[in-house]
């Protein structure tokens, strides 16, 4: 008899071990499942974007270790933050406290800032420009319908920014969409600002916008993509707490030399969305 419970003893132990396993890595099954690793390459350059402003602290920290977890498993080098309250962010000051390994380097938006770029060279030998734009105070003041000089010395100073970046990729991040059919109820001032936004963008090579708050645009021939980071500021009407959390995450990007690959990734560790932009004129190298 003795045996006999020594032996259950052991099996229950066993059988509870692969249970906290298999619940540990249930983020990275989900991600895997979806194809991931079919055209991932061993020099591809991985980083995560997160949206950052008040969350519960039991989501914030299950965000934060689904990130950790998925940082290491893919090897994700930084993590890009759209929000621009930097002061009080939880989620920017509790990075280091709730995640141990999650130490990489955060780029994020500094009010106030207006617009500068971080310079990332990729293991492939390329190179990836990231340009924080302080979308901020330019949205309060195409609202105003007014188009005075800070405006404008604003997107003097983003076209200045573009012009200097060059990289192989090129993204913009901003916590709004800035995008003239957004404002089809606005004032003129500010339509006129949206579509001003967009030419330089385009002109200047912009692969993809980063918004954290009502990214309308897709991609096309003649544009860029524009891809919102999951967040749950959009969704304040939600009261049910496990709909919020399948409404919050992260973005995880894959960056080769051809492509470049966005999943959106929930708080299940579900990739619920997956964008794939391809270098123009490599397609075939």
């Amino acid at each position: 008899m003795k045996q006999s419970s020594w032996g259950c003893t052991i099996f229950i132990q066993l059988s509870l071990c692969l249970i906290v396993y298999a619940s540990l890595h249930f983020g990275h099954q989900s991600l895997s499942s979806n194809n991931y690793g079919d055209n991932a390459g061993a020099l591809d350059l991985h980083f995560i974007s997160v949206s950052g402003g008040f969350r519960p602290l039991h989501r914030q920290t299950r965000l934060l270790r689904l990130m950790e977890r998925v940082a290491e498993t893919y090897k994700a080098k930084f993590v890009v933050r759209t929000s621009e309250d930097e002061e009080g962010d939880l989620l920017l000051l509790n990075d280091t406290r709730v995640s141990s390994s999650l130490k990489l380097p955060w780029y994020t938006m500094k009010k106030g800032s207006g617009s500068f770029r971080e310079h990332i060279e990729m293991p492939f030998g390329g190179s990836l420009d990231v340009v924080f734009l302080d979308t901020g105070s330019l949205q309060k003041q195409m609202m105003s319908g007014a188009l005075n000089g800070s405006m404008i010395d604003q997107l003097k100073e983003l076209t200045k920014t573009l012009k200097a970046a060059d990289g192989d990729w090129r993204i913009v991040v901003g916590a709004d969409p800035l995008f003239a059919h957004t404002l089809s109820n606005g004032p003129e001032e500010a339509k006129r600002v949206s579509k001003t936004f967009q030419q330089i963008t385009i002109k200047y090579g912009v692969n993809m916008y980063i918004s954290e708050k009502g990214c309308t645009i897709g991609a096309n021939e003649d544009s860029f993509t524009c891809i919102m980071v999951p967040n749950t500021s959009e969704n304040q009407g939600s009261t049910n707490d496990s709909k919020r959390e399948m409404e919050d995450g992260f973005l995880l990007h894959r960056v080769s030399f051809s492509e470049f690959v966005t999943y959106t990734i929930n708080l299940s560790g579900q990739v619920i969305d997956t964008r794939i932009i391809k270098q123009k004129g490599k397609e075939s190298i």
